[in-house]
């Protein structure tokens, strides 16, 4: 059973295992790969093992024998968030001497306090200069938190049909060969991306049923408007000023979700 992994303790991982001048954030962990992350540790295994260092510098040899236990470690709980983020289950817990708090239900959001609209971005707040989807726009914007975000993306996902019964559906796959899709084990790969490695479905029939599957799912401003957490005003409005936000660092790309 893989251990519950707290956001804080996930960051000090990635940081140690890329460095300092990487910048961790959600969506430096949306695009983390295992190969990434496979790289990084290889590199920083020639900088950290012990046996770079003699016996008779044993107080060097020490120093480098604790870092690389942490290297090891930091390696562990990276590797632990990719099996959690494949199966579906990532939800950063809080860090806490305590027991864990379960993960808030969307329920849990429509009684809790709205924060104020102000119609206008924080000072305070960072706003990359590029394209953002709804979901990072509001979470930069400091409307909703990670936990919120994540709930919502659940939620999102549970509204569209799964690769699998879109391909049967149409035809394009049979169950056992699904079956088969499933049972190929493989690090940080999804479904479909599988299915075109085996050469059970082409490029071309992904990127169709992806559109599909999109097409099929509720926005996801949705969540936040059947959980009270903004306004259908707010909303309209704050998707307005995504829009525009996309426009001009997005190269004209538009994410409304």
């Amino acid at each position: 059973m893989i251990a519950r992994i707290t956001e804080s303790d996930l960051f000090e991982a990635c940081r140690f295992l890329f460095g300092n001048e990487v910048q961790l954030s959600l969506d430096f962990l949306s695009y983390l790969q295992p190969n990434g992350a496979k790289s990084a540790y290889r590199r920083k295994v020639k900088e950290t093992h012990p046996d770079l260092y003699g016996q008779d510098d044993s107080g060097a040899q020490q120093t480098q024998t604790e870092q690389f236990q942490r290297l090891l470690s930091s390696y562990e709980v990276v590797c632990d968030f990719f099996k959690l983020r494949e199966s579906g289950l990532w939800t950063p817990a809080r860090a806490s001497s305590g027991p864990v708090a379960p993960t808030s239900s969307p329920a849990d959001h429509a009684s809790a306090p709205r924060r104020p609209f102000t119609g206008a971005a924080s000072e305070t707040c960072y706003l990359p200069r590029r394209s953002l989807q709804i979901g990072l726009y509001l979470y930069y914007r400091k409307y909703i938190d990670y936990r919120l975000l994540m709930d919502a993306l659940f939620w999102q996902r549970r509204q569209r049909p799964n690769l699998g019964d879109i391909a049967q559906r149409w035809g394009w796959l049979q169950a056992r060969d699904i079956h088969h899709i499933l049972s190929v084990r493989g690090a940080g790969r999804r479904f479909g991306e599988k299915a075109v490695g085996l050469d059970f479905i082409t490029p071309r029939q992904l990127q169709t049923m992806l559109f599909y599957q999109r097409s099929q799912q509720k926005k996801l401003g949705q969540f936040f408007v059947e959980n009270a957490v903004l306004g259908h005003d707010e909303m309209e409005k704050l998707v307005q000023e995504q829009k525009e936000h996309n426009r001009r660092y997005g190269k004209g790309t538009v994410f409304s979700e």
